[in-house]
């Protein structure tokens, strides 16, 4: 349910930017939307699906940014980069997390207490 709302407003957020003047400022707030949705989920409660949706929307915005750098402003293109880094920051510690829990349960499994 979580999910379904949250791509859904991802789809209005880029639906209603598309009808807007202002390239630039939309796409950065847009993009800082998005960023702190991501922020704000829980890597041990979100679905996988989940996940792949992320990655859809970010590769869009992506290709969204590629076509408004070049009128950008460099306090625009700054706040960019700082919203990226946070961004991926966030994606590495899901992956980290999920790396630790998976060698953890490795190391239990063959180090743990042998059965007599």
């Amino acid at each position: 349910m979580k999910k379904r709302f949250f791509v859904s407003c991802l789809a209005v957020v880029l639906g209603v930017s598309v009808m807007m003047a202002d390239r630039p400022t939309d796409f950065i707030n847009k993009y800082e939307l998005f960023v702190n949705e991501v922020a704000e989920l829980d890597c041990k409660t979100a679905a996988p699906e989940t996940m792949d949706s992320l990655k859809l929307v970010y590769k869009e915005l992506t290709k969204e940014y590629k076509g408004v750098k070049k009128i950008m402003t460099q306090i625009q293109l700054e706040k960019y980069y700082n919203l990226k880094a946070k961004y991926q920051k966030t994606v590495t510690l899901w992956k980290t997390k999920r790396g630790a829990r998976a060698v953890g349960g490795w190391v239990k499994g063959t180090f743990g207490k042998k059965k007599e």
